[in-house]
C-alpha cells in the first residue's frame, strides 16, 4: 500500500512539472567605488550592485491550454555586501506580479516597471540604469508601481505596445494617488524606438488640488555593426516629475530644487570587440524654471565577459551642475556623494 501511494505522488508529481515551469534566478555584482567632489570629501566603499542591481528571485508559467497561460514573478533586491534587503528592506520590492498570457498579449497585477521605466532601461540607456545611470539626472516620476495592472500587446509585424493603470487606493477619492501609463514601439532588424508616456496624480487623502507630475519619453537605439547608437528626449512637467535622488547640499550652499519643468536628452554609444565592450555616456538635464539648474553627466565604461553570465567591469563619471544644482554621481545601487565617481566590479548572473 506505502509503495502505491509512493509510486500515485511521484506520477502526480511528474504530471505537475511538466505543466509547471519554475525557474530560480539572479544576479551577484560586488565592487569597490570611489566619490570625489562632495564637501564631505572622498569616500571609498565596496558597493553591492554598481553596474546591475543585486537580486534574487522565482518565476514561472503553467500551462491552461488553448494557448493560455498562468505566469507568475516575485523578485527582491540584495545589498550584496551586507545581506540586506534593498527596496526600503522589502523581501520582493523590485517585482512581485501574477498574470495571464493568450493569443493577444498578457495581463499582470502586482508591483511592476512602468512602461516608461522599461523604455528608459532597455531602449535608451545603454548601461541600463546601472553605472553612469539615466536616473542621476532623468529621474521620472515612475519607476516601479504597487497595485497596478499592465497589459502588453503581443507583437504585430515589429509594433507593440503596453498600458497601465495603478490604483491610487485612497478611500473617498478614486482620483487621489493614481497614474496611468503607457508605451509604443517599433522593433525590427537594427532598430528599436519606443514612445512612452507616465502621468501620476500628487493628490493624498489630506493634502488635494496638486500638479500632476507628467513624464513623457522618446527613444531609440540602432546597431550599426561596428558600434551601436543610443538615443532619448525626455519631456518633465508637474511636481515630482523630476524628483532627486539626493536632495542635501552635497556641495555646499542651499539645498537643491528639484525641477517641475525640465527635458532631458540622452546619447550614448556602445563598441563591442571580442569579449569586450567599451560604452560611452552623455546626459544632459535642461531646467526650465527660474531656478535654472541645470546638469550635464559624461562617462565611460568597460566590461570584459568572462562568459555569458560573468564579467568584470570598470567605469568613470562626471557630473557638471549649475547655478546650485547638486545631482551626484550615483550608479544602480546608491545616489553618491560627489560629482564624480569612478568604479570597478565584477557581476555574476545565476
Amino acid at each position: 500500500m506505502k509503495k502505491s501511494i509512493l509510486t500515485l505522488a511521484l506520477l502526480a508529481s511528474g504530471a505537475a512539472a511538466a505543466q509547471t515551469n519554475v525557474n530560480f534566478y539572479g544576479v551577484l555584482d560586488l565592487g569597490v567605488s570611489q566619490d570625489r567632489g562632495g564637501v564631505a570629501g572622498t569616500s571609498t566603499r565596496v558597493t553591492s550592485g554598481m553596474a546591475t542591481q543585486s537580486r534574487w528571485g522565482f518565476k514561472g508559467s503553467e500551462e491552461l491550454g488553448g494557448g493560455m497561460q498562468a505566469f507568475f514573478v516575485i523578485e527582491g533586491g540584495i545589498h550584496a555586501d551586507t545581506g540586506t534587503s534593498t527596496q526600503n528592506n522589502t523581501l520582493f520590492g523590485r517585482n512581485a506580479a501574477v498574470g495571464l498570457r493568450g493569443d493577444y498579449g498578457a495581463v499582470s497585477l502586482g508591483l511592476q516597471d512602468t512602461p516608461l521605466f522599461t523604455t528608459l532601461n532597455t531602449v535608451v540607456d545603454p548601461l541600463r540604469n546601472g553605472i553612469i545611470r539615466s536616473n542621476n539626472l532623468m529621474a521620472p516620476t515612475g519607476f516601479r508601481a504597487s497595485n497596478s495592472v499592465l497589459f502588453k500587446s503581443k507583437d504585430y509585424s515589429g509594433f507593440s505596445g503596453d498600458l497601465m493603470y495603478v490604483a491610487g487606493e485612497v478611500a473617498g477619492d478614486a482620483q487621489a494617488s493614481h497614474a496611468v501609463g503607457g508605451s509604443l514601439g517599433y522593433s525590427r532588424g537594427p532598430l528599436n524606438a519606443r514612445l512612452a508616456y507616465h502621468r501620476k496624480n500628487n493628490d493624498t487623502a489630506l493634502v488635494k488640488n496638486t500638479d500632476d507630475a507628467r513624464n513623457t519619453l522618446f527613444g531609440a537605439n540602432y546597431d550599426f555593426g561596428p558600434a551601436k547608437g543610443y538615443f532619448g528626449y525626455e519631456i518633465n512637467k508637474g511636481l515630482n516629475s523630476s524628483p532627486l535622488n539626493n536632495t542635501a547640499a552635497t556641495f555646499g550652499g542651499a539645498a537643491p530644487i528639484a525641477s517641475t519643468d525640465s527635458a532631458d536628452l540622452l546619447l550614448g554609444v556602445a563598441v563591442p570587440f571580442g569579449p569586450s565592450t567599451v560604452v560611452g555616456s552623455y546626459v544632459r538635464k535642461n531646467d526650465k524654471t527660474v531656478n535654472n539648474q541645470d546638469a550635464q553627466q559624461f562617462g565611460v565604461a568597460y566590461m570584459y565577459a568572462f562568459s555569458k553570465r560573468t564579467d568584470l567591469y570598470t567605469s568613470y563619471a562626471v557630473i557638471r551642475n549649475r547655478n546650485g544644482a547638486a545631482y551626484t554621481e550615483g550608479n544602480s545601487e546608491e545616489p553618491g556623494t560627489g560629482n564624480k565617481q569612478f568604479t570597478v566590479g565584477l557581476r555574476h548572473r545565476f
